[in-house]
């Protein structure tokens, strides 16, 4: 697979959100881990939210910039000494800049088995157009 200017952008984008979130200290920042693909039609991201129910997540889209918000409660009672604690717990957000116009009356989010799927069908005018040469 080959890198684009695209990728590269992605990361700037997700180090200049974990730097301005947690002040440059690293930690459990990129939560939730998404993965983003696309094919002719639409852009898909995929989130690892296992724990959370769809009430848990927030999901908003403005100046093509997309947040990914929620909370995940601790699942430990007060009853229980914690020995080792590596599930992230509290609010998080996670943001993801578009760099094409997507059709925001079509975006479609469902959550099951612990994944978190968006669609963000591609906006018309930046699909390609066939031309008839009459």
């Amino acid at each position: 697979m080959y890198k684009t200017i695209f990728d590269d952008l992605f990361e700037l984008n997700r180090e200049m959100n974990r730097v301005l979130k947690t002040g440059g200290v690293s930690g459990k920042l990129n939560w939730p881990e998404t993965n983003t693909y696309e094919n002719s039609d639409e852009y898909i991201l995929v989130s690892k939210v296992p724990g959370l129910e769809k009430e848990d997540i927030e999901i908003t889209l403005k100046d093509n910039s997309l947040t990914i918000r929620g909370n995940r409660n601790k699942e430990t009672g007060d009853e229980l000494k914690n020995h080792l604690n590596e599930r992230f717990s509290g609010e998080f957000e996670r943001n993801f800049m578009l760099n094409n116009k997507v059709d925001i009356d079509n975006i479609n989010a469902e959550a099951s088995d612990g994944l978190l799927i968006i669609k963000l069908p591609k906006s018309a005018e930046i699909k390609p157009k066939k031309i008839e040469i009459k």
